[in-house]
């Protein structure tokens, strides 16, 4: 991956977040670039950790070394990476999606709101370089399965969702997902309940899960209901009990058969 103003889309490996350009010939940074793209991020990170402390002020560095430390689990490592890189290059905002990233691994939500308002505001003021509708702002293990998280700047789709955590298969197609979905038939409960808040442009959100049935017709299931917009904290929560199987749907739809309670 080069560094670059523009935002970089994650890998479908969750242990590969970025995407990985061939190292070039006259590229100081190539040996570790190599071991990145070779799956040898212990060596990568040695290569990025000794030479970003013999050039502190190269930016490219160290959002190489905030990639490996990702890859590795080492996230407090990982903030302080691409809160190195941030500082000195503000405008590359895949530097600041991967921090966003490593905050949410941290379970730093303050620092983690701030940071995707940071990115909101770019997007509002139309910032070139990001991508205009989604990011993958997590990647979630539980019970032998991983699962990418997506967040929607705008609503999106027929049921309006904000986020979707994604369970891909080996050819990168979507198993399962779980969204945070604002359905409009929803909403005239959610007005009926809350007038102020509906008047205002809030709406009800729910958390429904999904998987692909050998038809490509998915089934469906409805886990709770939220009364209002779900912070992305309280949606990665409910994800992982629904994930771990500690918490159960309240109802679920088969393709061909009618609801089930």
């Amino acid at each position: 991956m080069t560094l670059s103003a523009s935002a970089q889309q994650p890998s479908t490996d969750a242990k590969t977040p970025h995407a990985i350009t061939d190292p070039g010939a006259g590229d100081p940074l190539k040996v570790g670039k190599a071991a990145m793209q070779s799956g040898d991020y212990a060596s990568a990170r040695t290569f990025f950790s000794t030479y970003t402390q013999q050039n502190p002020q190269d930016a490219e560095a160290w959002f190489y070394l905030g990639g490996t430390d990702l890859a590795l689990d080492r996230y407090a490592d990982a903030v302080q990476d691409f809160r190195t890189t941030v500082d000195l290059k503000p405008d590359v905002w895949s530097a600041h999606n991967n921090l966003s990233m490593a905050l949410a691994e941290s379970e730093d939500w303050p620092a983690f709101d701030k940071e995707r308002a940071v990115i909101k505001a770019a997007r509002d003021a139309k910032t070139p370089g990001l991508y205009e509708d989604h990011d993958i702002i997590d990647v979630l293990r539980a019970n032998g399965k991983t699962y990418q998280v997506w967040y929607f700047y705008k609503l999106h789709g027929h049921y309006n969702v904000r986020y979707v955590a994604i369970e891909l298969d080996k050819d990168g197609n979507a198993k399962t997902w779980i969204q945070a979905e604002s359905d409009d038939v929803d909403q005239a409960f959610f007005k009926q309940d809350h007038p102020k808040e509906a008047a205002t442009g809030d709406r009800r959100f729910s958390l429904d899960s999904y998987s692909q049935g050998s038809a490509g017709i998915p089934s469906q299931a409805l886990h709770k209901f939220y009364d209002g917009e779900p912070t992305y904290e309280q949606f990665r929560a409910d994800v992982l009990k629904t994930i771990s199987g500690e918490s159960k749907p309240v109802s679920s739809t088969t393709p061909g058969t009618g609801p089930k309670k």
